[in-house]
């Protein structure tokens, strides 16, 4: 049988196991991977030349549409998405409306003609409307995941409608009757960020450091404990997002040893960045804030433990900021094109995080969490050929030419992609995104009598 695509002479690595050879794709699947000499000939032959050979990032935090027109940022974010060796990207996305189910059919619509990788939705919970009716947006969309926000007053400036525990709770009991039911949520304490924000503002501060002062570390961990009570209360799986305090990791992990079903993600920047990093100022506002130091190192210290479950970029390209006044300024950075790069160097190169440990972070958590694995970040054969070359020691400095806020500009990695194939296509190659995959991802958020 001859394949339509064989990358052969790899190092090829997934979550637990690696060996020298390849795999052969057909019809978009794994068809095997093997060594070099069992490998089928193919229509198109690559010679990896010894680089590293893995499967697709999947990333299950992103924000698309919310500045920028959704069709518009759909083809040219998930283009920027190729670049960094992501393959399937998840949208927290938020509807006010009272139902979310014409949303969805106009949102998958649009999106599948202009994706050049697959896609799925989580909803954010914005009114009760939308608890009441998780059991129809199960049957009629195939989404099981919700979000519920904290950390945002009533007059936030990019509109989140903020929880409160009732929602939580009531949001969590839904969720938990549904075979992928998981709630994820933004933990921060409000009213206490809130208080303590009156005190800040009042001294006059602009710098950075201000806004992670005025939301200190105490206010997300008193937040993780809370949400974790109601999920081990309620039965309902758990994803602790965005992360930013080295305890989360550790919280989760004492909870999951009597039986919580909580997983933690994390970010690039909390990894990589500081509130306190002198080249960034409020244009570098994050929501949780970026941490110090101490935090950032106890955040690896969890991820070369295996505490963090999956590494989210909260991908937001929002309009340029202003940089006029830290309170009011826009909160969100870009990452899609540096993903792999950031966590090779600082994690693989600086930390000795191991290639499997970032395959597990990358893909296998993320996939396996919201019930997509092994159709995603796997190796199997049979399933998506997904798939990302990488050149472990190629060094480069990022330069941002896309939308939104990018906070490593500058910054010299090592580690990157050198091409990207998602559903057997080859989207990334040659440092270019080929522009006639556009149209063609899918969105895999889909109800089950539609697989």
């Amino acid at each position: 049988m001859k394949a339509d695509l064989v990358i052969r002479n790899a190092r090829v690595v997934d979550h637990m196991n690696e060996f020298h050879g390849g795999i052969a794709v057909l019809n978009g699947k794994i068809l095997m991977t093997g060594t070099n000499d069992s490998l089928p000939n193919a229509r198109r032959m690559i010679d990896a030349e010894g680089r590293c050979l893995m499967p697709g990032v999947v990333d299950t935090h992103c924000h698309l549409g919310v500045a920028f027109p959704y069709d518009e940022d759909m083809r040219e974010e998930t283009a920027q998405a190729a670049r960094g060796g992501l393959t399937t990207v998840f949208l927290y996305i938020r509807n006010k409306k009272p139902s979310y189910l014409p949303f969805y059919d106009e949102k998958k619509r649009v999106g599948e003609e202009h994706v050049c990788i697959d896609f799925g939705f989580h909803f954010g919970i914005q009114r009760e409307e939308h608890i009441h009716e998780i059991p129809r947006i199960a049957e009629h969309t195939g989404v099981q995941s919700f979000k519920l926000y904290f950390g945002y007053e009533p007059d936030n400036p990019i509109g989140i409608v903020p929880a409160n525990d009732g929602w939580v709770y009531a949001t969590m009991l839904q969720a938990a009757k549904l075979p992928k039911g998981i709630v994820s949520v933004h933990c921060e304490n409000t009213a206490i960020a809130s208080w303590i924000k009156k005190d800040m503002i009042a001294s006059g501060r602009q710098d950075l450091g201000a806004y992670t002062e005025s939301r200190p570390v105490f206010c997300e961990v008193e937040t993780i404990k809370r949400m974790i009570f109601l999920a081990e209360r309620t039965g309902c799986p758990l994803q602790l997002v965005h992360t930013s305090v080295g305890a989360g990791p550790d919280l989760a992990f004492e909870a999951q040893s009597r039986g919580v079903d909580v997983t933690v993600e994390t970010c690039h920047h909390y990894l990589t960045r500081t509130a306190y990093d002198t080249d960034l100022d409020m244009r570098a506002k994050i929501s949780p804030p970026l941490r110090d130091e101490e935090q950032k190192e106890w955040l690896w210290r969890g991820m070369l433990t295996d505490k963090v479950g999956s590494v989210g970029s909260d991908h937001v390209p929002f309009l340029p900021k202003k940089g006029l006044d830290l309170w009011t300024e826009f909160p969100g950075v870009v990452t899609f094109p540096w993903e792999i790069p950031l966590l090779v160097t600082h994690g693989v190169h600086q930390r000795g995080l191991t290639i499997q440990q970032l395959v597990r972070v990358n893909s296998y958590g993320p996939a396996k969490r919201f019930g997509f694995y092994p159709q995603k970040g796997s190796l199997e054969p049979g399933t998506d050929a997904d798939l990302v070359l990488m050149d472990l020691d190629e060094e480069r400095v990022v330069e941002h030419h896309g939308k939104g806020t990018c906070v490593y500009e500058g910054m010299k990695l090592k580690g990157w992609p050198h091409i990207t194939v998602a559903g057997g296509r080859i989207v990334y190659e040659n440092g270019e995104v080929d522009e006639s995959q556009f149209g063609k991802g899918s969105c895999i958020t889909i109800p089950e009598n539609a697989k």
